[in-house]
């Protein structure tokens, strides 16, 4: 016992002194070090409770889960070093990819196992009160422990399954691409417009994709569903324009009958990047404006083009980011993009954030026949069967994904292609759509 104090106190004043020079010396490191330092709590804390239970495995075994459990924390130790030599921002894409990805899926595998440990500990506490007052020691006493067995075990194979999944997310499910079929009807749809097929894409997140390889399956995929048009809904990159300029010869394969148009997402206009100047972040801007006018992709902003097919007109409008939620950019002018447009024409409007549609598409005068929304991802991680639908998105997103019909007016949502933050997808696959009117 006092061989652990010992063990405990040391490793209490060398954090303790970590953070001194932290705190000192390297002020723009507290936070890091503030998120390592709770994430060994965890860990120490999940460990107490699965030590105990590995005295019947072997030496080897009990060697093997100590350092994959243990892996995490040494793995940001590392990368904390790494960041005093370069910062996050230089790691080539692989290494800071998979680097956010494993510490993010280790701290959500922590937390049902944390969650279950700590109520198993509230119960033993509470009971080893009423034990102490209580005459019925022996048999309250197997009570106890057996709640507390029952609660640990639950707690810990729960994090497990997390782990588990997230870990095949991050391996398979980032490209495991699918196509999303609709048929959508339209009243008075001119006879030239019959048939007509729509792909849209959305969210690429450039800066996620480790190779060019699954971007070229992608294109081949789309090019193979012989679209008319394609339609791109925003996120081209996370942060920078620079994200994008490995991947333009594998995006100017995408071919349509009709041509590319895009518009732009909250995370195309580097806000979400720590700039010198003012300067720099329009340069970025304007390299990014210069990426797609050299791609040949129609980026449209607050502005709508027609197409003339044989007698038959098709409107397609384009909104820069409007948001509902006041965290994104609200640039967005629906009547802008609207000016001018010819009465009794089929009416497509691209807009990336879905709320927009409540907010203000399903109000405007002129009704607006197909929205095509993306930027929810559908979460990456969620539940689509034929009889059931769920995600942590529909809490935060009132249409979070596919198809939603409200006065004849329809509403798409593209679960996005790409990936942010976590990279990888559990249960919501990355998404190509194809749209035929009829």
């Amino acid at each position: 016992m006092l061989k652990k104090l010992g063990y405990t106190l040391l490793i209490l004043l060398l954090f303790a002194l970590i953070g001194y020079v932290v705190f000192r010396y390297f002020p723009g490191f507290k936070m890091p070090y503030i998120f390592t330092l709770v994430l060994v709590t965890l860990h120490f804390y999940v460990w107490s409770a699965i030590k105990p239970q590995c005295k019947k495995l072997s030496t080897s075994l009990r060697i093997i889960l100590g350092f994959v459990f243990w892996f995490p924390v040494m793995l940001l130790f590392v990368g904390g070093f790494g960041l005093v030599i370069e910062p996050l921002d230089s790691w080539s894409p692989f290494l800071r990819i998979y680097f956010i990805g494993i510490i993010f899926t280790f701290i959500v595998s922590l937390i049902l196992p944390v969650i279950f440990i700590f109520f198993a500990d509230v119960i033993r506490f509470f009971q080893a009160s009423v034990l102490f007052l209580s005459s019925k020691k022996k048999r309250n006493a197997k009570n106890a422990i057996s709640r507390k067995k029952f609660l640990v075990n639950t707690g810990l194979a729960m994090g497990g399954v997390v782990l588990g999944s997230m870990g095949f997310g991050m391996l398979h499910g980032s490209y495991h691409f699918k196509t999303f079929r609709e048929l959508l009807s339209f009243k008075n749809l001119p006879a030239a417009l019959n048939g007509f097929r729509i792909v849209q894409i959305s969210d690429f997140h450039l800066g996620t994709w480790v190779s060019k390889d699954p971007l070229i399956r992608a294109v081949e995929q789309i090019n193979a569903l012989k679209p008319d048009i394609i339609f791109f809904t925003g996120d081209l990159v996370n942060n920078i324009t620079e994200e994008a300029f490995p991947f333009f010869e594998e995006l100017g394969e995408l071919k349509a009958k009709y041509g590319i148009y895009s518009i732009l997402g909250n995370h195309d206009y580097g806000k979400y990047h720590h700039w010198e100047s003012e300067e720099e972040e329009q340069e970025n801007f304007e390299q990014l404006l210069a990426f797609y006018e050299n791609l040949d992709w129609k980026l449209l902003r607050n502005e709508h083009v027609v197409l003339h097919l044989d007698e038959a007109d098709l409107v397609i409008a384009g909104v820069e980011n409007w948001s509902s939620n006041p965290r994104f950019p609200r640039l967005g002018d629906l009547k802008k993009a609207m000016l001018g447009v010819p009465d009794g024409s089929v009416k497509i409007l691209l807009s990336h954030d879905p709320s927009h549609w409540d907010a203000e598409v399903l109000e405007y005068h002129q009704p607006i026949d197909l929205t095509l929304s993306g930027h929810t991802h559908g979460f990456q991680v969620g539940i689509e069967t034929p009889y059931f639908r769920w995600s942590p998105a529909q809490y935060l997103y009132k249409h979070w994904a596919g198809l939603y019909v409200q006065d004849e007016r329809y509403l798409y949502v593209n679960r996005g292609i790409g990936a942010i933050g976590f990279p990888g997808r559990i249960g919501i696959r990355p998404e190509i759509t194809l749209i035929e009117l009829t």
